[in-house]
């Protein structure tokens, strides 16, 4: 048994014709309530015919204590991250160290110098939005109890808000009906260890405080999204709470359409999209190279960055969300510099885990030598969002070789495995097919942050629900869109 369960048969065993039923029931009401991802097609076009998200049949089990832990420290990871977005000669070093090896985080720094140049460093707008999601894997050392490692940081288009609350909503419902029947481990299944996720209004809420904030009656919030978006659905929920509960419109365009149809006026430092007054900017795009494919996606960014619309991140946010920061913030004398808080400092630096450089100093040194010796227990990680980037385990060594150029090492950091319990069951439905094995949890919590990037005043700081994934045991990556995982609801123990 998993050692977070202590020896408790979970999930509940059902028969084939309790899973068909079970699996009926869940596809049906995701389907009627909007959990769902529209379905792909050979031209990677957003077809009109949707299919659900991939979901677990059971909600996983979750230490009710590790919870709480994460999410009370992320008021301290929102602030820490919009520190390290305000200091510019931080993040310049980082830079540096990345030139020449990573072209576009290169570029996206080139393109906030620019426009620090254009403003001579007066901003048109000192308020700027985080909404960020801070990740966790659960680790099981071998003579200790169950903690949380932070897998990562997101600072830009951090998803599933929409989705996960809905998840928890689908299982809670299951549960009331009956479907996970009366076999060991149901007795589990109690309402109150089942939380509802406040994800989606939580992040709506985000936008709509920093609409307040910008203080233009009839202005809308502008959701910067791809051209083919299969995921729409986990942001129009958003969408739809912006406006129930704060009475604020938004519209949806790509970078490409931004650069058509917006305008940027010089004078009023106003932002306009088919002529409309745009408050604020989230960016739901804008965190890959391909999302620059024509240089007018980079004519938009800079037009949005000039003007006074809040952004969703700013671009220094989104630099600050890069792996390579992650890797700098583990030196306990770094984390001092925004962190000055020993108790605080001491709660966030428990959840890291050992991240190296790959460049010349002695801990790049060190890196270089672990992956000769032990590359089994780490995975290299490039500065990327989104799954399916990161390679693992022994393929380190091959990888880094047909780099060719050891220059190129410094663009990446050397993260030691997190060891999740390997021996936690459930199913996993994708596309009708159900699944069962072993799986591992991640859990995200989502931040909301606003701050004044001039005088450096929080003005809004709160934590706004959660995201949990699941995958199989035997995958290595856990991205839902990207087609690795699932997504899941938390079940308290």
């Amino acid at each position: 048994m998993s050692t977070i369960l202590n020896a408790v048969t979970y999930p509940p065993t059902l028969t084939e014709e309790e899973t068909t039923n079970l699996a009926i029931a869940l596809r049906d009401w995701s389907l009627s309530h909007g959990l769902v991802i529209r379905a792909p097609t050979e031209t990677n076009a957003a077809d009109e015919s949707s299919v659900h998200v991939p979901l677990t049949l059971h909600p996983s089990p979750f230490p009710k204590n590790l919870f709480d832990q994460a999410r009370g420290l992320q008021t301290a990871f929102n602030e820490l991250y919009a520190k390290v977005a305000d200091d510019s000669e931080f993040l310049n070093r980082i830079t540096e160290e990345l030139a020449g090896v990573d072209e576009f985080m290169s570029d996206l720094w080139k393109l906030h110098l620019e426009v620090e140049e254009i403003t001579e460093g007066v901003p048109a707008q000192p308020l700027t939005l985080g909404l960020f999601r801070s990740d966790y894997l659960l680790h099981t050392a071998p003579t200790a109890e169950p903690c949380i490692r932070q897998v990562e940081l997101n600072t830009i288009s951090a998803s599933f808000g929409g989705l996960s609350s809905l998840v928890a909503n689908c299982h809670k419902f299951l549960n009331k009906s009956g479907l996970y029947g009366v076999a060991t481990g149901s007795e589990l299944l109690k309402d109150e260890s089942m939380p509802v996720n406040p994800a989606a209004r939580g992040l709506a809420k985000g936008l709509g405080v920093a609409h307040n904030a910008y203080g233009v009656k009839g202005s809308i919030v502008l959701f910067v999204v791809q051209k083919f978006e299969r995921n729409a659905f986990d942001q129009r929920w958003l969408e739809y709470y912006l406006l129930e509960d704060f009475g604020v419109v938004s519209v949806r365009a790509s970078l490409e359409e931004i650069a058509e149809s917006g305008k940027f006026d010089p004078i009023t430092k106003e932002l306009r999209y088919k002529g409309r007054h745009v408050a604020v900017v989230y960016y739901r795009a804008g965190y890959t190279p391909t999302d620059y494919t024509e240089p007018a996606a980079w004519e938009a960014r800079k037009m949005m960055e000039l003007s006074k619309a809040i952004k969703c991140p700013s671009l220094a946010t989104h630099f600050a969300g890069a792996k390579k920061v992650q890797q700098v913030l583990v030196d306990e004398l770094v984390l001092a510099k925004f962190v000055p808080d020993p108790d605080v400092r001491s709660q966030i630096r428990a959840t890291f885990a050992d991240i190296l450089p790959l460049d010349d100093s002695d801990l790049g040194k060190k890196a270089r030598k672990l992956i000769e010796t032990c590359p089994e227990k780490y995975v290299l990680k490039p500065q990327r969002e989104g799954g399916g980037n990161n390679v693992y385990r022994e393929k380190i060594p091959g990888y880094l070789r047909e780099l060719n150029d050891e220059t190129l090492w410094r663009g990446y950091i050397l993260m030691e495995l997190i060891e999740p319990p390997q021996d936690v069951q459930n199913a996993i439905i994708r596309a009708g097919k159900v699944r069962k094995g072993n799986v591992i949890s991640e859990l995200g919590v989502f931040g909301c942050v606003l701050w004044d990037i001039t005088t450096h005043e929080i003005k809004q700081n709160f934590e706004a629900g959660w995201l949990l994934r699941t995958k199989f045991a035997d995958s290595e990556e856990g991205g839902v869109a990207a087609g690795f995982g699932s997504i899941d609801s938390v079940l308290l123990i």
